[in-house]
C-alpha cells in the first residue's frame, strides 16, 4: 500500500472522513446520553413507571397470598414473572438475594449480595416466611431508549455525511472550474488560463493542462512564424526570380531581333546564360530550403574528434577557394582535444553553401580567415571575410543563411553571423560530445 501524502487528494479525503466521523460520533453520543437523561428525568418526575411497578407489586402480593409462597419458591415466582413478561425480578432480604428471575435454582441466604441497589425502587412484599424487598422492571422504557438510540445514529450519520459532502464541494467546484476552462480551450481559445490551486492530484492535472496549453501556444506561434517566414521567402524569391527573368526575356528579344538581321552577338548570349544560371541557383536554394525544413529528425553520427569531423571539409574549402583566386589564412587553426557529433550530409551541404556565398559575395583582395573556437560548451568554426561591392551583393536573398541555420539546428548547434561595415563573420557552433572508451583507448570528453 502506497504512502498517503499530506497534500494528496487521498490525504485530504481521509482527513475529511475522520473529521466527519468524529463530529458524527460526538453528536450521536451527545444526543443519546443527553436524551436518555431527559427521559429518565421525565419518568422519575411523572412517576409513571413507579405506578406501573406498584400495580405489578400489588398483583404479586395477591399471587403470593393466594399461593402462600415463600421468598425462596423460585419456580412459582419465575412462572408468574414469565407470564407477565417481567424482565427483571429480584427478591432480597437485608441486601441478600433470595430469588432472581435470571437464575435457575434456590439461592442460599447469604450467598449472593444484591448490587446497584442505590437507584432501584424496592417494594415490600409479605411472603409466608416473612417480609422481603422486591424489585420489578417490565422494560417499559426500553422502547423509548431504543428509539432514541436509532434517532441518535441517524442524526450522527447525517452529520458525518453532511460535513464530508460540504468539504467535498471545494474539490467539486474546482473540477467544474477545470471543466469549463478545458471546454473553452477545446474550442480554440488558447488564451484561457488553467487555474492551478493546491498541491494535490487535481492541481497536478491542472498544471499539466496549463503546460500543455502553453506548449500549444508556443507551437502555434512557431507555426505562424514559420508560415510568415515562408511567405516572406516565397515573395522575396518571386521578386528575385522576376528580375533575372525580365532580363533574360529582354536579352532573348534582342537576340530574336538580331537573328532577323542575321547578326547575333556573343554578348547577349553570355548575358542570357548568366541570367539562366542565376535563376537555377535561386531555384536550387529554394529547393534546399524546403528539403531541409521538411526533415523532422536527423540521425547524428557517432562522436569523433574535431579533426576527423571537420578536417577534410576545411581542407577542401581552402583548396577550392584558392583555386578561385582567394587567399586563405589558417594560421589560427588549432586542433585541440574535443569531440562533436555531426551529420555528414548536412555538414557537406553547409560547407557547399559557405563556399558558394564566399565565391559570390567575398572580396578577393582580402584573405579569408578560418579558425576553430573553443568555448565552454561549444566548439565553433569561424570563417571571416570582407564583402565585395558588386551587383550580386545588392541582390542577396539570405536564403542560404536560413538553410545553414536550419541545418545547424538539426545537428543541435546554431549559426552566429556578425557583420560590421564590410567585415563579415560566420561561426558554426557545435556542442561538445563524448567519445566512448573501448579497451585501453582514451576517449575525448567535453
Amino acid at each position: 500500500m502506497g504512502r498517503i501524502y499530506k497534500d494528496s487528494l487521498t490525504g485530504k479525503m481521509v482527513r475529511r472522513l475522520v473529521r466527519g466521523l468524529l463530529a458524527g460520533l460526538f453528536v450521536m453520543g451527545l444526543l443519546y446520553f443527553g436524551g436518555k437523561g431527559c427521559l429518565q428525568q421525565f419518568f422519575f418526575n411523572t412517576g409513571y413507571i413507579y405506578k406501573r411497578e406498584s400495580q405489578r407489586a400489588e398483583e404479586l402480593q395477591n399471587y403470593v397470598d393466594k399461593k402462600c409462597l415463600k421468598a425462596t419458591d423460585y419456580k412459582q415466582l419465575k412462572q408468574w414473572a414469565v407470564q407477565r413478561n417481567i424482565r427483571e425480578f429480584t427478591v432480597s432480604r437485608d441486601k441478600w438475594l433470595l430469588f432472581d428471575v435470571s437464575y435457575d435454582g434456590i439461592l442460599t441466604p447469604g450467598s449472593r449480595e444484591i448490587t446497584d441497589f442505590s437507584w432501584k425502587i424496592f417494594h415490600k412484599i409479605k411472603f409466608a416466611d416473612g417480609n422481603a424487598d422486591v424489585y420489578l422492571y417490565e422494560g417499559f422504557a426500553d422502547k423509548y431508549y431504543d428509539i432514541l438510540a436509532g434517532i441518535s445514529v441517524i442524526v450522527g450519520f447525517v452529520v458525518c455525511t453532511g460535513i464530508f459532502s460540504y468539504e467535498m464541494q471545494e474539490d467539486l467546484k474546482y473540477i467544474q472550474c477545470l471543466k469549463e476552462e478545458v471546454d473553452v480551450i477545446s474550442k480554440g481559445n488558447l488564451q484561457e488560463h488553467v487555474t492551478v490551486t493546491g498541491n494535490d492530484e487535481l492541481a497536478q492535472l491542472a498544471g499539466g493542462l496549463e503546460r500543455m496549453r502553453q506548449t500549444l501556444i508556443q507551437k502555434e506561434q512557431s507555426e505562424q512564424e514559420l508560415r510568415a517566414a515562408q511567405e516572406k521567402l516565397v515573395l522575396g524569391m518571386s521578386h528575385d526570380l522576376r528580375t533575372p527573368l525580365t532580363g533574360l526575356m529582354t536579352y532573348l528579344e534582342i537576340l530574336k531581333k538580331q537573328q532577323k538581321n542575321r547578326i547575333v552577338t556573343d554578348e547577349y548570349i553570355q548575358k542570357s546564360l548568366d541570367k539562366v544560371i542565376q535563376i537555377r541557383n535561386l531555384s536550387d536554394q529554394m529547393f534546399e530550403y524546403f528539403f531541409v525544413n521538411s526533415q523532422h529528425k536527423v540521425e547524428l553520427e557517432e562522436p569523433e574528434d574535431i579533426f576527423s569531423a571537420f578536417g577534410d571539409y576545411l581542407s577542401e574549402l581552402c583548396v577550392l577557394l584558392e583555386d578561385e583566386g582567394f587567399t586563405v589564412d589558417t594560421e589560427m587553426l588549432e586542433w585541440n582535444p574535443a569531440a562533436v557529433r555531426i551529420n555528414t550530409d548536412l555538414f557537406g551541404r553547409i560547407m557547399n553553401n559557405i563556399i558558394s556565398n564566399i565565391e559570390k559575395y567575398a572580396s578577393r583582395n582580402n584573405p579569408i580567415q578560418v579558425q576553430i573556437l573553443y568555448e565552454e560548451n561549444y566548439t565553433g568554426i569561424l570563417i571571416r571575410n570582407t564583402v565585395a561591392q558588386t551587383e550580386q551583393t545588392a541582390h542577396k536573398t539570405g536564403i542560404g543563411l536560413q538553410n545553414i541555420s536550419v541545418m545547424m539546428e538539426h545537428m543541435q548547434g546554431y549559426l552566429e553571423v556578425l557583420q560590421k561595415d564590410r567585415k563579415y563573420c560566420m561561426i558554426l557552433h557545435f556542442p561538445y560530445s563524448v567519445i566512448q572508451k573501448h579497451g585501453n583507448d582514451k576517449g575525448l570528453t567535453e
